[in-house]
């Protein structure tokens, strides 16, 4: 089965306090995007100011940033009204943004200007940053921003526009073009029809600070040695740092001595636990056991 058209979606946005909401919002100020062929070329493109309507100006932090000024945006059409023409102008495709932070500032923008949690013009949704990070060859564990991204690819960044949406989206289908498979892709499309594509999108990761939630088993903080990797037995009481718990451990068949460090975060899956390990003599950072996993809760 064929894949629909790909098109990929930026925003610039200003945080602004609302009266409504009394509270701060991300409101969007500019669309960009591209849409690509059959070939993975650019097909055509799609770029849109916004203009205010919750804050009045914008900060001087964003003026700088993107260089959109009071004035450029006052010209703009309102949300509700780029939302319809980004519709119609993008049609039944796969959507990707860099990173889920647009998706959340939509899904913010269409429930405090249409009182709706959904994006209308999604259907099919990919995260590109995440691809991309599953493509690249790089130290794994951190994730990559738009601009290091292309540095590592080998992407000329000099005649795009940092933090303008249509330049950002440009350079984004530069990386896709770099790192693209169509059997690789599928396995990143999800179904934003579904209410639970909602649930996950907006469920944020919590890091579990308290050793008495029921949701910790014992097991969890069993360690075995890193060296011969027989059981052992821990030899402080558990103390906190940076979310996350440490101890003292001795083996009991080598006798070896080494300290373990666990860390929970509750994610929308479930429960991910995280494990290392160092010796007594080595360094913190040498860390030679680790271990992760996760189970539904």
């Amino acid at each position: 089965m064929p894949m629909k058209p790909i098109v990929i979606l930026d925003l610039e946005w200003n945080g602004t306090y609302s009266k409504r909401l009394k509270g701060f919002i991300n409101e969007i100020i500019e669309f960009g995007a591209v849409k690509v062929d059959d070939n993975l070329q650019l097909a055509d493109t799609f770029s849109l100011l916004v203009r205010p309507q919750v804050g009045k100006k914008i900060s001087g932090k964003i003026a700088t940033l993107t260089n959109i000024t009071d004035e450029e945006l006052e010209s703009g059409r309102q949300f509700m009204q780029v939302v319809s023409r980004f519709r119609k102008w993008a049609g039944d495709c796969i959507l990707m943004t860099w990173g889920t932070s647009d998706i959340l500032t939509l899904i913010e923008n269409c429930r405090y200007f249409s009182g709706s949690d959904r994006i209308p013009f999604l259907t099919d949704y990919v995260d590109l940053q995440a691809y991309c990070e599953k493509c690249m060859v790089y130290d794994k564990g951190k994730q990559v921003g738009l601009s290091t991204a292309a540095q590592l690819l080998g992407i000329d960044e000099e005649s795009f526009d940092h933090h303008r949406a249509l330049d950002d989206s440009l350079l984004s289908l530069k990386c896709l073009q770099k790192l693209y498979s169509s059997e690789e892709l599928q396995n990143f499309v999800q179904d934003a029809t579904v209410q639970e594509f909602y649930d996950r999108m907006e469920f944020r990761t919590v890091i579990l600070c308290d050793l008495e939630n029921p949701l910790l088993q014992d097991a969890d903080m069993s360690f075995v040695c890193p060296v011969c990797g027989a059981s052992a037995q821990k030899t402080s009481e558990w103390f906190l740092h940076n979310k996350s718990f440490r101890a003292a451990f001795r083996c009991s068949a080598c006798g070896k001595k080494f300290y373990g460090r666990v860390q929970f975060k509750l994610k929308y899956e479930g429960l991910s636990v995280r494990k290392t390990a160092h010796l007594a003599e080595e360094k913190p950072e040498a860390e030679n056991l680790e271990q992760e996993s996760s189970r539904s809760v």
